[in-house]
């Protein structure tokens, strides 16, 4: 019954096993995000609770002459623009998960797990991306934002705060987009993209 769920970011099927190992949830996300980037699937099976699981990843595979003119049309205009991009979560798997994710997309990663980090790394070096936590141990993502915005950024709120009046007060702040937790990594993937085009 909690197959269905296994690939939704954050979530996972006992609570037991993650207080035991470890984990947040993103790692089967992340596979499936990865694989849905080279247009295959990934399922799940299982007998039930004790039985364990099999995962059966299909991708597909093509083969085709392609011509010299062909191969001229379909090569990129140029390399992706590699942003650098400035984490801030307090929370160390969420933000080693996302950091790592974030690399994977091809972009230099700086984190921060407070307020103070951040405002440190704002101020020190240029940075094309604020992916921001609203609730900071010693402080919160609206102040970092007022800083940010001192500096042509694109500033990003990723948040487990998501009612209409959270998104209001994020844009108030100077949020250009605000993303509940658990962050869909599509959406996220073409946010970047869009900045780096």
């Amino acid at each position: 019954e909690r197959l269905a769920s296994l690939f939704t970011p954050f979530e996972q099927a006992d609570a037991s096993v993650a207080r035991q190992f470890g984990g947040l949830g993103l790692g089967l996300a992340i596979s499936k995000h990865l694989i849905d980037l080279h247009h295959g699937t990934i399922e799940a099976e299982s007998r039930g609770r004790s039985f364990g699981a099999t995962f059966k990843v299909t991708l597909d595979t093509a083969r085709e002459e392609i011509g010299k003119t062909d191969l001229d049309s379909r090569a990129p205009t140029g390399p992706p623009k590699r942003l650098r991009i400035l984490l801030v979560e307090d929370h160390r798997e969420t933000r080693h998960t996302l950091s790592r994710l974030l690399s994977h997309f091809g972009h230099e990663v700086l984190t921060a797990d407070n307020k103070q980090s951040a405002l440190e790394i704002l101020g020190s070096g240029k940075v094309n991306v604020l992916l921001c936590d609203i609730g900071l141990p010693d402080g919160s993502g609206y102040e970092v934002i007022s800083q940010a915005k001192r500096k042509p950024i694109k500033a990003i709120a990723i948040t487990g705060f998501g009612t209409e009046e959270d998104l209001r007060r994020s844009k108030e702040a100077g949020f250009d987009l605000h993303l509940v937790k658990p962050v869909d990594l599509h959406e996220l993937h073409t946010v970047l993209d869009e900045v780096a085009a």
